[in-house]
């Protein structure tokens, strides 16, 4: 039976705080230095903390439910600070500024559904890659569309400063009328759903979610475009804090909480494969936000 989203966070939050709390009493008080000396090796911006941020608009990957900051983004993030005995700090920004936030010291790692890409690499280092998925453009079902770049002259819609919009930037130029952005992929996915666009591309797990859990009136359009195999982000140079991470999220696979997490959401393991259509949206459906 699937886990409560709720029930998670509450337990993760839990265990975290109880970890910290015997870790800082064990070194008593002349152990401060060395309860800090994670921290502090980590380059963390808060000692004991783990500051962690995503989108919010990114749903099953990080999103609101009423108040409340979850999905499959926000659940890893929280069983990579209970596994590296940190507190958790989650934290939301506009998909295009997070790697600003990363670089100002705001955040310690983006969770974020990103793509590592060459002018992304030059300003944030990557972890090893966290899930794999592809980009899919959606259209809809009564639109005659085995290939996006076969349609005539569209108008598509896509997530501002994503791979998305990157690729129909290099790729589009022969065949696409306009390329408008949006500051969420579910509000262009709406948009194709009312007609106001002729195609909307993002990852193909958060279509078929939205398929599901909104009712839109959507069908894909052909094959996706691309794979991709989204990474944490660290400030440049934080060497110990991406290789602690990576150690984090080997051990949360290793261990069953990865694919837990991930059957939640999705109903398949997303770390080594997007899966197909058939079983992508069973109980749930980013995949990647780009």
């Amino acid at each position: 039976m699937p886990v409560n989203p709720t029930t998670r966070r509450r337990t993760l939050a839990v265990a975290a705080a109880s970890a910290l709390a015997l870790t800082l009493s064990a070194c008593g008080d002349g152990g401060s230095e060395e309860a800090g000396g994670e921290g502090n090796e980590l380059n963390l911006d808060q000692e004991g903390t783990l500051v962690v941020a995503m989108s919010g608009e990114f749903q099953p990957f990080s999103y609101f439910e009423g108040n409340t900051l979850t999905g499959f983004d926000y659940d890893i993030g929280a069983a990579i600070a209970e596994e590296m005995g940190l507190e958790l700090d989650a934290q939301t920004g506009a998909f295009d500024t997070l790697i600003q936030g990363v670089d100002a010291n705001r955040y310690d790692v983006l969770i974020a559904s990103m793509t590592p890409t060459e002018e992304r690499d030059e300003q944030v280092d990557f972890t090893d890659s966290y899930y794999v998925s592809g980009a899919q453009a959606f259209v809809a079902p009564d639109t005659e569309c085995t290939d996006i770049s076969e349609l005539d002259s569209p108008t598509i819609g896509v997530a501002s400063g994503t791979t998305y919009q990157d690729w129909l930037n290099e790729n589009g130029g022969d065949w696409v009328g306009e390329i408008r952005t949006f500051s969420s992929d579910v509000t262009a996915l709406q948009d194709v759903s009312t007609g106001r666009l002729d195609a909307a591309m993002t990852d193909r797990n958060v279509g078929l979610y939205q398929i599901q859990e909104s009712g839109l009136d959507l069908v894909e359009c052909g094959e996706p475009v691309f794979t991709e195999e989204p990474a944490f982000a660290v400030e440049e140079g934080n060497t110990a804090l991406r290789d602690a991470l990576n150690d984090a999220l080997s051990t949360i696979k290793e261990n069953g909480t990865y694919a837990e997490i991930s059957e939640e959401y999705f109903g398949k393991d997303i770390s080594t494969t997007g899966g197909d259509s058939s079983g992508a949206t069973d109980d749930a459906a980013e995949t990647t936000e780009g």
